[in-house]
């Protein structure tokens, strides 16, 4: 791979870093506010919180900011894993051109698969053994999404079997070969 495409991925690493970070830190303050605004309604309430940023302002319920932590959370986890990645080509200069797609897509996959997560867990598809509405679950569920992210490959194997409960002749336990880096398999 060419110095500069190298350079352009390290940085394009760095800034999905800093924004994923800023993001899960503002969705997770946003979950909190709406845990405690939810407890103060009640049951028979929902709490709301209007969202201010660049683009149009929005409604958000706990529900919507626990898929928005989610997100965020798998993002993060991507990230972590794909700079790893980066990291170890760069320095043993293995990095392939055909993978440049992989870094600039696997955290759009993985914030979508956080989310999946997430609903998994907090509709109870996946047990936690917590109520997931609490400030302690909110925190569980920022776990699972940076885990489905950190994670991606091995996350959507253990989900496949609630998505196609009939198993197939090509199902293994070895990561997909078009999602993950060569040296990266195990």
């Amino acid at each position: 791979m060419k110095p500069l495409t190298r350079r352009l991925i390290g940085a394009i690493n760095f800034a999905e870093a800093v924004v994923t970070l800023i993001g899960l830190v503002a969705a997770y303050g946003i979950a909190e506010r709406l845990v405690a605004a939810q407890e103060s309604v009640g049951p028979s309430g929902i709490a709301t919180r209007t969202v201010h940023w660049w683009g149009p302002d929005f409604t958000v319920t706990l529900n919507m900011s626990l898929l928005i932590v989610g997100a965020a959370a798998g993002a993060v986890g991507s990230v972590i894993h794909q700079s790893m990645v980066f990291a170890q080509r760069a320095g043993t200069e293995t990095l392939e051109r055909g993978f440049v797609w992989w870094y600039l897509l696997r955290p759009v996959w993985s914030a979508l698969l956080g989310s999946v997560v997430v609903i998994a867990v907090n509709t109870g598809l996946i047990s936690i053994g917590d109520e997931t509405t609490s400030t302690a679950g909110v925190t569980v569920l920022v776990m699972m999404g940076c885990l489905a992210g950190l994670f991606t490959d091995q996350a959507m194997q253990r989900l496949r079997p609630m998505i196609d409960p009939t198993p197939s002749d090509d199902d293994t336990d070895e990561p997909d070969e078009e999602t993950t880096p060569l040296d990266n398999r195990r």
